[in-house]
């Protein structure tokens, strides 16, 4: 797009704008899902918390993205943008057990990241699936603010609490189909991943 097309833009539509490029979206999801072409199973879960305009929300469904969400909110606007529950994840920290339960109700993957709320929610709803999201202590990302696999993250429960983990799964009986893991942003070593998931195995 060159600059006059965007001062036509501002003149019909007025200012402040902000203009997406859909072909850029496209050719930079397809450029992901070709480096992991030989990966079984592979999915794509896009950060609604990165930008959640509704249309680049039914863009990215229309190349086959899902969702991963951290709020009742963000869930809404997936769901209202046509996304199936099945598609979504639900991965909030801190919030209420109520909230987890209304999401829950929509039939829409979820993470629990705490102890707490993993026994509460297991103890009313075992049958309902969840994932546990796990803080491996990895040190990784691009600058500290952006690693929150490390010990003193909030993100995830402690990996050396595997043992209450275990003791909470075994007591309620609750349904857990995955694990999750978030070890920070901007990772250019592929180690790190490859070292938190031994250090969990």
């Amino acid at each position: 797009m060159k600059s006059q097309d965007l001062l036509q833009l501002v003149e019909t539509y007025g200012s402040p704008l902000y203009v997406y490029d859909a072909k850029k979206i496209e050719s930079q999801y397809n450029r992901l899902t070709s480096a992991f072409s030989k990966v079984e199973q592979f999915k794509i879960h896009y950060a609604v918390k990165a930008l959640s305009n509704i249309s680049i929300l039914k863009i990215l469904k229309s190349l086959g993205s899902e969702l991963d969400t951290v709020s009742i909110e963000e869930v809404q606007l997936g769901l209202h943008a046509g996304f199936e529950p099945h598609q979504i994840m639900y991965t909030p920290n801190g919030v209420s057990l109520e909230e987890i339960e209304k999401v829950a109700a929509l039939g829409v993957q979820i993470n629990i990241d705490n102890l707490s709320i993993l026994e509460q929610f297991g103890t009313k709803h075992p049958t309902v699936p969840v994932c546990i999201r796990i803080n491996p202590h990895v040190m990784a990302g691009g600058n500290a603010n952006i690693s929150v696999g490390h010990i003193d993250s909030k993100f995830g429960i402690s990996i050396h609490q595997l043992p209450h983990i275990l003791r909470i799964v075994a007591n309620t009986k609750m349904h857990i189909n995955g694990i999750h893991m978030h070890t920070g942003s901007d990772i250019l070593d592929i180690e790190v991943f490859l070292y938190a998931s031994r250090n969990f195995v």
